[in-house]
């Protein structure tokens, strides 16, 4: 979806001051999602970031029934889903963000059924969706194509079974947890992703009484339960958004202190950055995140958690257009997601292709003031980064992508002493 609205950032100025994380995208959408599987009383989320993709997945439950009160400047949602009876997801909400998935796994464990039409999301390559219905199926579920590309999933009877993930999904994981706290017996999932926003997640799940051992591990096991109730949760702060801030300040040779950074959430990535001359120094519950005069390259190879988080990679690519000498990085999650590149060119930047989702960047370039397309979120962040240190004035459209995961951006980078304006 396009947005008229372009952002315009004049490069070349230090950042200083400070700025707050905001809540975690992925750890308030599969909240959101397991509100509906609260027969009792209200969840109530504290910390629930204003980004498109949370506004449109709270869209959605209003469409299946579900009430919502959203405080937008306090940012706490009250969600109550004791009336929902709807079990058809509304399409055009869904073609919107990849994480409408989610919905399915409450769907099928309260009311055994779910229909979903498209998932959108970010266009980063190949993100199949059989192992969530691989899952479903284990637990005794239907799952039948039907006419116009939609899945209907049916259930007469949920059992606890074995589940395994061909590769660590996020939302695969958070999706069959959530199909399998209603399930009769106990359900094993291998393979697991192991990311932060899951254990936070499943923190939710069992204040609302769900029976749910080894969040944060590969192995997760889920003993079902008769029924959820509403609970209140904080979410964690969000990691990725976190890491934008950090590298703003890397790449402006900037000095800048953060509430909300979980150092433990980002070790390889603060490594890194560390690695290329950045300063980190805890002070009290805030991060100063001070860049050098000049970066130092570095070599960075993606993969599942607690690894280089892939979301994190186009960004340090910018970064690494802008440090002395020749870095390496090497996208092993998604064969896709590399098309960021051809932003970064525009800017001035020397890349070079290598096989295998391996790139060279050669550094320094001269960055200079460009007009690009944020095509995702990550390569939205990416174009931001190399605004504010390249030359002249950057021209950012599409910022529909960059809006779904970072709320205020423009307002939080101004506040550090940058020159950016949304028109």
């Amino acid at each position: 979806m396009a947005s008229a609205e372009v952002l315009f950032v004049q490069g070349g100025r230090k950042l200083e001051g400070e700025a707050v994380v905001q809540g975690s995208k992925n750890a308030a959408l599969p909240m959101l999602a397991a509100a509906l599987l609260a027969t009792e009383g209200k969840t109530v989320l504290h910390r629930v970031p204003p980004v498109k993709d949370v506004l449109v997945a709270m869209e959605v439950l209003r469409r299946l029934g579900a009430k919502i009160d959203y405080d937008l400047r306090e940012e706490i949602a009250i969600i109550d889903t004791r009336d929902v009876t709807e079990t058809r997801l509304p399409e055009e909400l869904t073609s919107r963000f990849r994480a409408s998935l989610l919905f399915l796994g409450p769907l099928l464990a309260r009311f055994r059924r779910a229909w979903i039409s498209e998932v959108g999301g970010c266009t980063i390559g190949s993100r199949p969706t059989d192992y969530h219905y691989r899952g479903f199926a284990r637990l005794g579920a239907k799952v039948e194509g039907v006419a116009g590309g939609g899945i209907d999933v049916v259930a007469e009877e949920l059992t606890g079974s074995f589940m395994y993930c061909d590769l660590p999904s996020h939302t695969g994981v958070e999706n069959l947890v959530m199909a399998s706290c209603l399930a009769r017996g106990e359900s094993i999932i291998e393979n697991a992703a192991s990311d932060p926003e899951i254990v936070d997640f499943v923190a939710l799940l069992q204040k609302m009484g769900a029976k749910i051992e080894g969040a944060g591990t590969r192995k997760v096991c889920i003993t079902g339960v008769e029924g959820l109730v509403g609970a209140e949760h904080t979410v964690m702060h969000d990691r990725l958004d976190a890491g934008l801030l950090m590298m703003a300040s890397a790449i402006t040779g900037g000095d800048i202190i953060l509430k909300g950074v979980v150092r433990e959430h980002l070790y390889v990535f603060e490594a890194k950055l560390q690695q290329m001359g950045v300063a980190t120094i805890e002070e009290g519950e805030w991060l100063r995140v001070r860049g050098p005069s000049e970066l130092s390259p570095i070599n960075v190879v993606t993969t599942f958690y607690p690894g280089f988080p892939t979301d994190l990679q186009p960004g340090m690519m910018a970064l690494a257009c802008a440090a002395k000498g020749d870095s390496y990085i090497r996208e092993t999650v998604f064969e896709d997601r590399l098309g960021h590149v051809k932003n970064l060119r525009a800017f001035g930047a020397h890349i070079l292709p290598e096989k295998d989702r391996l790139v060279l960047v050669r550094g320094p370039a001269q960055l200079k003031g460009a007009k690009v397309k944020a095509m995702d979120i990550r390569a939205g962040a990416a174009c931001v980064l190399a605004g504010l240190a390249a030359e002249g004035r950057t021209g950012i459209h599409n910022l529909y992508q960059l809006d779904r995961g970072h709320a205020h951006i423009e307002h939080r980078l101004r506040a550090l002493g940058a020159d950016l304006e949304r028109l």
